[in-house]
């Protein structure tokens, strides 16, 4: 026999109990555990492809970049470029932090660049923010779309302070919905949440079909 309880608190959202023949076997699933397991979208992170990325952003704001603004216009660029071509440019997974939504793959690499003070990467930092480019970036690594939606971004965010900047992503139906909770230090923000921001119905028929193409890749494996 088995019976599930189903409880709606923040850590603990599913039970259930299987009895046999001599004991009773308890099973139970974390809120937090459930709620990644809803999240059919992923894409791998692309560190190459990343640090071009970065590269790219820096060359065009003259080799160098406070690291909240880099980070935030690589999040609009991924943003972008999902709802438009299907795909991220970076991949990885995304969360909410204090300062806004940030691929943590990507702040990992950089955070590793200011702390170390050492790099086998093209990038380096200068004092206790910026990052800087220590060569050209390589254009083909990054795709026509990549460069068409990383320029698109810079152009139109490139010259915005780094403390506006954050508080317009947190502005983001994306956000709002994956904002911090209690002392949470970080919270998810799925890809599907992504689409929260566009809400029109090519942005809508764009997200089934990557949901389809996830979920055939997800069978053949």
């Amino acid at each position: 026999m088995n019976i599930t309880i189903s409880y709606t608190g923040k850590d603990l959202l599913n039970i259930s109990l299987d009895f046999d023949e001599y004991c009773v076997i308890i099973h139970y699933e974390r809120a937090e555990d459930m709620r990644e397991q809803a999240h059919q979208i992923r894409f791998p992170f692309e560190s190459n492809k990343a640090i071009q990325a970065v590269l790219w952003l820096l060359h065009r704001n003259n080799g160098s970049m406070d690291k909240l603004q880099l980070v935030k216009l690589l999040f609009y660029a991924d943003h972008k470029h999902l709802i438009e071509y299907g795909r991220p440019i970076l991949g990885g997974e995304y969360f909410v932090l204090t300062h806004g939504p940030v691929c943590s793959e990507l702040l990992d690499m950089l955070d590793g660049i200011q702390q170390s003070g050492v790099s086998n990467l093209p990038l380096k930092a200068r004092g206790q923010y910026d990052i800087i480019a220590t060569e050209s970036p390589d254009r083909q690594l990054l795709s026509e779309s990549d460069l068409n939606a990383l320029d698109e971004i810079y152009r139109e965010y490139g010259h915005i302070d780094k403390w506006k900047l954050r508080d317009m992503t947190h502005e983001m139906l994306s956000c709002k919905k994956n904002e911090l909770q209690g002392g949470e230090k970080r919270h998810a923000l799925p890809y599907e949440d992504f689409f929260e921001d566009c809400p029109d119905d090519e942005s809508k028929r764009m997200l089934q079909v990557i949901l389809d193409e996830q979920e055939a890749w997800a069978d053949l494996v």
